[in-house]
């Protein structure tokens, strides 16, 4: 009986299970952890039958646009290498998706595919490595790849395509100037309205959660759906129609809210 296995790099323990390799076979085992986090370097083991080399990748299917699919990914985390070598680090990148797969493909001299397995994970952006507290993030730190996540239990349940303000540009939580501008920190929700409404756009604000002054978490309008993912808002964090709507039923006054800015 040989075993395979895939154990994270900072000492994490792992459960060995007996497998039987057949000549065409490849079969891999992976850390107890559902959950791997972004920027953490794990070891992939494994024992591949009847193979040269094997590929690593890392795929799945990306955030969706409200209920709108975005289409699949697929990142090479290694590739071509030896499969005797049985071991190979990888480094887990940002992933536009909460669950990916990694997959590993065997395939013989002349390059071509003998056998595949794989297996699904959760997916914890570095961002929220130390952030174990039930609520709604909102992860601008940058000015892409910008996302809104609710945590529960300890496990990211949602994530949504958001916004922050069209000027980057970040205010103390008591300075609010006429331009468009964000607030990093924790705060609450103080108020909830199906339509809200702000006299100075003159725009009505779909699914509104207010965390502070007159800074919202609301639906935009489908046309400007394009510009979410980046600084795109008055002030305000915007989100399709579809997961507004779901995440203001989902969310009860006083629900935590922490905006992530520059700087984490």
């Amino acid at each position: 009986m040989r075993s395979l296995f895939i154990v994270a790099v900072l000492a994490l323990v792992i459960v060995l299970i007996p497998v039987a390799v057949s000549a065409q076979d490849v079969y891999f085992n992976a850390p107890l952890q559902a959950e791997l986090t972004e920027g953490q370097t794990y070891s992939v083991e494994w024992l591949a039958g009847g193979a040269e080399t094997v590929d690593i990748l890392i795929c799945g299917t990306r955030t969706p646009l409200g209920g709108r699919p975005r289409g699949d990914f697929e990142i090479p985390a290694a590739t071509k290498v030896t499969a005797v070598q049985g071991v190979q680090t990888i480094t887990i990148p940002w992933i536009d998706s909460l669950k990916f797969f990694i997959r590993i493909i065997s395939r013989d001299g002349a390059g071509k595919k003998v056998s595949s397995a794989q297996r699904e994970f959760r997916f914890r952006p570095a961002v929220l490595a130390d952030r174990p507290d039930d609520g709604i993030y909102v992860d601008l730190h940058q000015k892409t790849n910008q996302r809104l996540f609710v945590e529960s239990g300890g496990v990211i349940t949602k994530a949504c395509i958001c916004s922050s303000s069209m000027n980057y540009s970040w205010m103390p939580p008591n300075v609010h100037p006429k331009t468009p501008h964000d607030h990093a920190g924790v705060y609450k929700v103080i108020s909830r309205q199906r339509t809200a409404y702000s006299k100075l756009y003159e725009v009505e604000m779909p699914w509104a959660l207010q965390y502070l002054s007159g800074h919202f978490i609301h639906a935009t309008s489908p046309p400007l759906y394009k510009l979410l993912g980046r600084p795109a808002s008055h002030g305000c964090n915007r989100l399709t129609r579809e997961d507004a709507h779901a995440l203001f039923d989902a969310t009860p006054l006083g629900a935590r809210v922490e905006i992530i800015g520059p700087g984490k």
